[in-house]
Formats: C-alpha cells, sequence, structure tokens
C-alpha cells in the first residue's frame, strides 16, 4: 500500500489503508475520480493515487498544502538545487539579529554539556512577543516569526532561525510546483522537532518537568531532517502519475457548489472529525509558518493561552456537537442528489460503557441512519474493523471501532 508519512495526525487512517481499499475497490472504475473532502495529510488520497484520478479537499491551509505536494508528480532531483536552495537559506540565517547570534552561541554550548538547568535560564533571557517586557517591535530585514514567537517554547532558538531561514529559502520557489513539496517536508521536521507532546503542537511541554526531552529535542537539526524529506520526493519510492490531481482548500458545502465536482467525482471518501477537538489548535503552527504573517498574540483571561496561539483560528461546525450531524447531512444529500458513491470513515468506541464517549460530536448509529434514510437500507452497507488509537492527551489507548458506511448513488 502507498504510503508517504508527513505528520503524527489525530485520526489518521495511514494503518487501515487495506481495509479501506478492499471495501471500496466495488464502486471503482479505470476512470473514477475520488474525492476526499477531509483530506487531513492526505495518506487516502496519495494511496490511490496510482490508479486512479483523486481530488483532495480540507478547510485547513495546512492540510492543502500537504495534499499538493502528495497528488503532484515529480521528475527532477531535488539533490540538483540543494546548494542553491542552501545558499538563500544561509544568506537569511547570517542576517539574524546580533542578540540571536549571540545567545544561539550559548545554546549550543548547553546542548554540548546536556546542561539543561542552565538552557532554561538561557531561555529566560530571549527576546518573544510574549515576553511582556522585552516586545519586537523594531523591523528587520530577514525572516524572523519563529525567532519572535517560539524560540523559547516548541523549538530552541537555533531551531527556530533554522525554520525561519528554510521559509525563506522557500519563498524563492513560489512559483514553482516544488513549493508545496519544500512547506511539507519543513512540517515534517517541524513534527520532528517540536517541544510537545505526539507531535502535535497544541501547547508546549513544560521544560522544569520534562529536561530529558528537552534536550533530546533541541539537539535536532531542523535543516537536515528537511532536506532528507524534500529529497523523498524525488526518490524512487514516491508515486507519480499521469493523472490530473486537484486539490482545494475550502469549506466542504462550498465545494460542494463547483461544477467540476458535481461533474467528475464518482466516489466520496469522507472521514469527517469525531470529537469536539479543533484541528486548528492541534497544528496551528504549520499554518503561521506557511502565512508567515506575524499574527496578532490569543489573549485569554488577561493572559497568553498555554498553546501560545495567535488569533483568528479556523473553528469547524463540523467539531461541535450542536451543528456537526445537521452540518455533514449536505454531504449526505448531495451524494444522493448527484449520484455519488459516498464512502463514510467513523472511528467509535468499542465498549461505551466504560469509554468516555462525551466529546464525541455524533453517534455513530445517528450517522448510519442518516446514512440510510437517505441512500435505502438496500443501498448501505456497515463493515467494521477493531483498531486502537492512541489519545495524544494521556498517550492511553483507545479501543474503538473502525467504521465504514458504505452508501451506493448509482
Amino acid at each position: 500500500m502507498d504510503m508517504f508519512s508527513v505528520l503524527n495526525y489525530q485520526g489518521s487512517k495511514k494503518n487501515i489503508l487495506e481495509f479501506i481499499h478492499q471495501n471500496t475497490n466495488k464502486f471503482l472504475k479505470d476512470d473514477s475520480t475520488i474525492l476526499d473532502i477531509f483530506s487531513g495529510t492526505s495518506s487516502v488520497g496519495y494511496s490511490y493515487k496510482s490508479k486512479y484520478r483523486v481530488y483532495a479537499n480540507d478547510c485547513e491551509l495546512y492540510a492543502y498544502i500537504i495534499a499538493k505536494a502528495l497528488l503532484s508528480s515529480y521528475y527532477i532531483d531535488f539533490g540538483n538545487i540543494q546548494d542553491e536552495f542552501l545558499a538563500h537559506y544561509n544568506e537569511n540565517l547570517k542576517n539574524q539579529r546580533k542578540v540571536y547570534l549571540e545567545l544561539a552561541n550559548e545554546e549550543a554550548k548547553c546542548l554540548l554539556l546536556n546542561n539543561a538547568d542552565g538552557l532554561i535560564e538561557l531561555y529566560k533571557l530571549i527576546p518573544t512577543v510574549w515576553t511582556k517586557k522585552v516586545l519586537i517591535e523594531t523591523p528587520h530585514c530577514c525572516y524572523e516569526l519563529f525567532t519572535t514567537y517560539y524560540s523559547t517554547s516548541y523549538f530552541g532558538l537555533t531551531q527556530s532561525m533554522q525554520i525561519d531561514s528554510i521559509r525563506y529559502a522557500i519563498d524563492r520557489y513560489s512559483n514553482d510546483p516544488i513549493y508545496y513539496a519544500m512547506l511539507t517536508s519543513l512540517y515534517f521536521a517541524m513534527k520532528e522537532c517540536v517541544f510537545s507532546k505526539d507531535g502535535h503542537m497544541a501547547q508546549p511541554l513544560n521544560k522544569e518537568k520534562n529536561k530529558t526531552r528537552l534536550l533530546s529535542q533541541r539537539k535536532k537539526t531542523i535543516i537536515d531532517i528537511f532536506i532528507t524529506k524534500l529529497k523523498e520526493f524525488s526518490s524512487g519510492s514516491f508515486v507519480n502519475s499521469p493523472c490530473k490531481n486537484k486539490a482545494f482548500n475550502c469549506n466542504f458545502s462550498e465545494l460542494l457548489n463547483l461544477k467540476d465536482i458535481q461533474d467528475n467525482v464518482s466516489l466520496i471518501y469522507a472521514d469527517p472529525p469525531y470529537t469536539d477537538m479543533q484541528y486548528s489548535r492541534y497544528y496551528h503552527l504549520l499554518n503561521t509558518v506557511t502565512r508567515y504573517d506575524y499574527p496578532s498574540l490569543t489573549v485569554k483571561g488577561g493572559t497568553y493561552t498555554k498553546g501560545l496561539y495567535t488569533d483568528n483560528r479556523y473553528q469547524s461546525k463540523l467539531s461541535t456537537k450542536k451543528d456537526c450531524l445537521m452540518t455533514f447531512s449536505k454531504l449526505i444529500d448531495f451524494s444522493k442528489a448527484y449520484k455519488k458513491d459516498l464512502v463514510v470513515s467513523f472511528a467509535y468506541p468499542i465498549d461505551i460503557e466504560r469509554q468516555k464517549t462525551d466529546r464525541y460530536v455524533m453517534g455513530i448509529d445517528d450517522l448510519i441512519s442518516k446514512c440510510s434514510s437517505a441512500f435505502g437500507f438496500n443501498k448501505t452497507e456497515v463493515v467494521t474493523q477493531k483498531y486502537v488509537h492512541s489519545n495524544n492527551r494521556n498517550s492511553t489507548q483507545k479501543k474503538v471501532n473502525e467504521y465504514l458506511i458504505l452508501c451506493s448513488g448509482k
């Protein structure tokens, strides 16, 4: 099964791709176009890329970037532009403010000596936008968003300067198809190095309570991981395709108004949010590094949020109990009206007596009932597979049934 790893993603289906393929093959023909309407990291869409045309959509910007990267094809060796890219990277790196360059040298000394306490004390000296006594207000010529926002929390100072300098170099290729592969490779490097739980980015870990992890994460080199990942896009294992795949970045209800979707899509694969967790919270740093617009800071109760969030994060109605089922019904009704085959993927606890379901936005029985009512009981099939989810909040395992609701629109 074709796979390309980018993030430790909430609810990712990369480990049950075979289960999905086995049950959707009956809907597919050689000329089928598959729409992955809540694409996330595009693991499902990418798995179909070798045989079918794939459309992917997600309201989150970072997910759109990943879809653009994974559904494209690359016929060049990224190693050929490595020297050019690194020249741009070093141009920004050497132009960082003097105070940051000097403090980065001290950070390197602490890491060499495994001095976590010294590192923690050093971070108190680094000026960021979150420290009220030292706000970054003086304009500077280089890219420094992560250096000034996150260099003492999610990432180290050197790592943040590397992120900023990679981002500067990436913008030199903004009109090139490899732009999306570069951003996706940067997401991967950030995921590998971030000082937070399980690779998500909801909030940084407490430095005092996680000194060993602090040292191990800070010693990782963003630029090296980025370059290695980028080269995977031109490796023999990366799937290229002659099909004209597409990626969209919009609310799914808006997507359904497009004539391209109405006329050309034959199968819709829908993996909606299960819980009230907002994805924009867990992966907000990816949107920040993509937009690179020095956003305003979120203040709650007179203090900055624990996750050091910026303002105007997207809030999906699909992650709210009040609106979810009614909102999702638009997709069910559309699929029936336009004679699209619809496959809904949904995970739900096996033992609802012992496992909490209070954060789930839809009950599985309600969802199955909606699909059956729209398509008819004779054209709706439900298959399940037992699976174990890891909970990013507490690292405990949760036994669930992975449901596929198979709705025939023909």
